[in-house]
């Protein structure tokens, strides 16, 4: 690890994991260096909870504003997706993901991983991923029955939030594909 990766962990190591200072000062330089920006992604793999947790929402902020930095990283994101380790990660990169210019393939791929994810046993994850599909339908990158077949399921859902999410984005994906 050299001094910048180092001194990037070590700020994102701060506070409580609920906390988001950390992640916030980080994204801020993130968006302006590329070096701070792949330290961030490699504390993905930090054993930390913490620090993983601060990461992904300082991804998460970088995406928000500059999706497409992450056009390079996008292979390292669908697999850091797949291999959920944490629902922080679940939580943030299906944020990023949809964001960026993807590959019909990626696209195919994250929404397999997509699909898997709305079984998670974490909430926020299983939301976040059907969030995603609908997205990359409103987006024109999947079909809308596709993300139509994911909502019906989530509806019946004994999972309230979750079926609460479906009856909002039903809605929203309704009135798109109407427009």
């Amino acid at each position: 690890m050299d001094a910048v990766e180092a001194s990037i962990r070590d700020r994102l190591h701060e506070g409580d994991r609920r906390e988001t200072a950390p992640s916030e000062t980080v994204a801020a330089m993130a968006l302006s260096d590329s070096k701070v920006l792949g330290a961030v992604l490699e504390c993905l793999d930090d054993p930390d909870p913490g620090v993983v947790s601060h990461a992904a929402h300082a991804l998460m902020r970088v995406g928000e504003q500059r999706p497409e930095l992450f056009e390079p990283f996008c292979d390292f994101l669908l697999e850091r997706l797949a291999r959920l380790k944490q629902w922080e990660i679940g939580e943030q990169l299906p944020k990023i993901l949809v964001r960026v210019n993807l590959s019909d393939f990626q696209v195919e791929a994250l929404v397999r991983t997509l699909e898997r994810n709305i079984a998670s046993e974490w909430s926020i994850v299983a939301a976040c991923s059907l969030q995603a599909i609908v997205d990359l339908a409103m987006s024109g990158r999947i079909d809308a029955q596709r993300a139509k077949t994911h909502l019906d399921s989530a509806l019946t859902s004994k999972r309230k939030a979750l079926a609460a999410r479906a009856r909002r984005l039903s809605a929203r994906l309704a009135q798109a594909t109407m427009s």
